[in-house]
C-alpha cells in the first residue's frame, strides 16, 4: 500500500526526539509499504542532509518552513480565535504538494506525526494520528511555571480542541506510553486510541560497541545529563538540579562533578559553568562516550510528557537513571529496570551509595532494555492498523 508520511520535521538524522520517532517509523513503515515522506525543514541545511533513509522512500518531499511568516500566520490564526500552533506549521507550499501526491499516487492511508500537524488530516483518505504525547498537556504544564503562563494556557485549551477532534476523525490515534494513552482516554473518551512506544538503536546504543572513551574522562567521577538543551523542559530541568541539588551533592563528595551535554544551550545553561565542578560541553560527535564513563545518568525534568529517548539510551548502555517523579510516571505502570526516583538531596545520596565502584555497564539493565525496547515491536500496533486499513480497502 502507498504511504503518505506527514511529519513536522526531517526524520534525518535521529538525533533528537521528534527526528528520532520519524526516523524509525519511516524506516519500519518502509519494509511494509511504500512510503511516500511530506515534511518540513527549519533551513536550507536542514532540508539537503543527506541520509539511506531517502532511498527507501517512494517519494521525498521536504518544505522549508519560513520562521517568520509561520510565527505571523500562528498569531494571526491565534488572534482569529485559532490555534497557533497548527497554523504555525500550516505550510501553504506543503499542503500543496500533498494534495498533488494524492492526485497522482494511489495513497491507501495517511500518517500525521505530532498533532502540531493536524491541519494535514485528510478528509477522503483514512488517516492514523500518531501524536506521540498529548502536546496540550504540556503547555498546560508550561502554564504554571513559565513567565507567558496565560499565553500557554489559552494555547493548550485550543490544542487539546484540536487534539480532540483530529481524534475523532482517525482511524486510530497512537500515544507512545500507556500512561499518555490513559490520559488522552480520558480527553477524548468515543476515539480510537492506542499505545506505541518508543524502541532504541541497539546496534548504535551498545557497551560493547566501538567508540572510545579518553582516559581523561574515565578517571572523573560525574554524573551526567544528556537532551537538546534549546528546549525547555531540559534546561528548565537541569538548570533546577545544578542549583538545589548538586552544590549539596558536591559538598558531601567534593571530587563529583557534573557534564550537561547537548546542542544550543542557552545562556541560563551555558552560565552554570561559573558553578564549581559543572562542565557544559554544547554538542558533541558522539554522546556514548559521556554515558559510558558516568556513574550515573540524570533527568531531573519536572516537565515530561510521552517518552525520554535519553532514558531509554542510557539503559541501553547500562546506566542507572536518576530520574524526577514526572520521568518515571511517563513509564507507569511499568517503570523499566535500572530507573530510580530521586527528587531530594537523600534521595540521591541513597541512589548514588547504592551505584557499583567503577562506571561500567549493568548488564541486567541492558538485557532489560533490549527485551523491552525494539522499534520492530514498539510500532508493531502501527503496523497493525495500517494492515487493517489496507484489508478493508
Amino acid at each position: 500500500m502507498d504511504i503518505l508520511y506527514i511529519s513536522h520535521c526531517v526524520p534525518w538524522p535521529p538525533d533528537k526526539g521528534e527526528r528520532i520517532r520519524a526516523f524509525n517509523s519511516v524506516r519500519v513503515l518502509a519494509e511494509h509499504h511504500r512510503v511516500h515522506l511530506a515534511c518540513l525543514a527549519r533551513g536550507e541545511a536542514e532540508a539537503h542532509v543527506e541520509s539511506d533513509l531517502r532511498e527507501r522512500c517512494a517519494s521525498v518531499r521536504i518544505e522549508v518552513l519560513d520562521t517568520r511568516r509561520a510565527i505571523a500566520r500562528g498569531l494571526l490564526g491565534a488572534a482569529l480565535g485559532g490555534c497557533f500552533t497548527t497554523a504555525f506549521y500550516a505550510s501553504p507550499a506543503l499542503k500543496a504538494h500533498i494534495a498533488a501526491v494524492i492526485r497522482d499516487a494511489p495513497i491507501g492511508a495517511v500518517v500525521l506525526l505530532s498533532s502540531g500537524m493536524a491541519s494535514y488530516a485528510p478528509e477522503a483518505i483514512p488517516y492514523i494520528a500518531d501524536w506521540g504525547d498529548v502536546d496540550s498537556e504540556k503547555r498546560f504544564q508550561y502554564a504554571k511555571i513559565r513567565m507567558t503562563g496565560i499565553a500557554q494556557l489559552l494555547e493548550a485549551r485550543r490544542l487539546r480542541r484540536v487534539e480532540r477532534d483530529v481524534a475523532m476523525r482517525a482511524r486510530r490515534t497512537f500515544l507512545t506510553t500507556e500512561n499518555e494513552l490513559a490520559l488522552f482516554r480520558r480527553i477524548a473518551p468515543d476515539a480510537a486510541a492506542g499505545c506505541a512506544g518508543n524502541g532504541v538503536d541497539f546496534g548504535w546504543f551498545d557497551p560493547a560497541a566501538s567508540f572510545v572513551v579518553p582516559d581523561d574522562l574515565r578517571r572523573r567521577g560525574f554524573l551526567v545529563f544528556v537532551g537538546m538543551l534549546s528546549y525547555f523542559p531540559n534546561s528548565d530541568g537541569i538548570c533546577r538540579f545544578a542549583e538545589t541539588i548538586f552544590p549539596a551533592l558536591r559538598a558531601r563528595d567534593p571530587e563529583l562533578e557534573l557534564f550537561v551535554v547537548g546542542r544550543d544551550p542557552p545562556r541560563s545553561v551555558t552560565r552554570l559553568t561559573e558553578k564549581p565542578g559543572i562542565t557544559v560541553t554544547g554538542a558533541v560527535e558522539d554522546v556514548r562516550p559521556y554515558l559510558a564513563a558516568s556513574r550515573a545518568v540524570v533527568v531531573p525534568l519536572r516537565i515530561a510528557r510521552g517518552i525520554q529517548n535519553k532514558v531509554l539510551e542510557a539503559l541501553a548502555m547500562g546506566k542507572t537513571v536518576l530520574a524526577s517523579r514526572e520521568i518515571r510516571q511517563t513509564f507507569a505502570p511499568n517503570v523499566p529496570l535500572g530507573v530510580v526516583a530521586c527528587e531530594s538531596v537523600g534521595e540521591y545520596v541513597q541512589a548514588m551509595g547504592a551505584l557499583p565502584a567503577l562506571p561500567a555497564p549493568d548488564t541486567a539493565i541492558v538485557n532489560a532494555t533490549r527485551a523491552r525496547f525494539t522499534w520492530a515491536e514498539c510500532l508493531a500496533p502501527l503496523i497493525a492498523e495500517l494492515s487493517g486499513i489496507e484489508r478493508s480497502a
